[in-house]
């Protein structure tokens, strides 16, 4: 007679969960799915930077004129209000003599650096600085943090909720139904650090009577989604 095995209650259990695990595993479809969303916004922090540049015969009074005009500069800069001042670097170099010009002189130079929302007032700054002997090194509007921040999140809600309805899209054409995403990749794009740049040099930013003008375009924010979507029968 050939022995009788029998199956406990658990056992039993564990073989239907075992059969159930199998049958979902040949049920479900993996779909894989990407979006991208932009959102276009307006710059809404103007950037200038501007350098003191003097040339002489002695270091010392290249220093001097450069250190005057720049602290000249900044009491001017740090009585506008909602304007952010900081100074660039400082530097001090011999140039010449050269065969055309035997001449030794040094060149100092130092930059300040003005940012702010309300574009008008630093504009009118930046032209009262070129009077006083400033040259623009670049002048351009930008993104700030908080905008990014703000933009970024916004084409990730899109990207986002335009992978789900593509994925519910696609459900209904195989006649199935959404289950889940499985896993989810986030990326995004930075915004360039700054607008469209005036340069100027030192003698036509001192002869221009009028501030300079910055004109400001929309610039792109994109996000990206990829997914893998879990599809049910129905």
């Amino acid at each position: 007679m050939m022995p009788r095995h029998t199956v406990g209650p658990w056992g039993l259990a564990l073989v239907v969960m075992l059969l159930g695990a199998a049958a979902t595993a040949r049920a479900d479809t993996l779909l894989t799915l990407s979006e991208t969303a932009t959102v276009m916004e307006h710059p809404d922090e103007l950037d200038a930077s501007l350098r003191v540049e003097v040339r002489t015969a002695n270091p010392a009074d290249a220093q001097r004129r450069v250190n005057a005009t720049m602290a000249d500069a900044l009491t001017a800069a740090k009585a506008v209000a909602g304007v952010t001042v900081s100074t660039g670097g400082y530097f001090v170099w011999r140039v010449g003599p050269t065969p055309q010009d035997q001449t030794e002189r040094w060149q100092a130079n130092q930059s300040i650096e003005l940012t702010s929302h309300d574009g008008a007032t630093l504009l009118k700054l930046v032209g009262e600085l070129q009077q006083k002997g400033l040259a623009v090194g670049q002048l351009g509007w930008r993104l700030s943090e908080n905008a990014t921040r703000a933009a970024r999140a916004e084409a990730t809600r899109k990207a986002i909720a335009a992978l789900r309805g593509r994925a519910e899209e696609a459900a209904a054409l195989l006649d199935l139904r959404f289950g889940s995403f499985k896993q989810v990749r986030l990326d995004s794009t930075r915004p360039p650090p700054m607008g469209p740049r005036l340069m100027m040099s030192a003698q036509a930013a001192s002869a221009q009577a009028a501030p300079p003008s910055a004109e400001a375009a929309d610039v792109s924010i994109s996000a990206t989604a990829d997914a893998d979507v879990v599809l049910l029968p129905k």
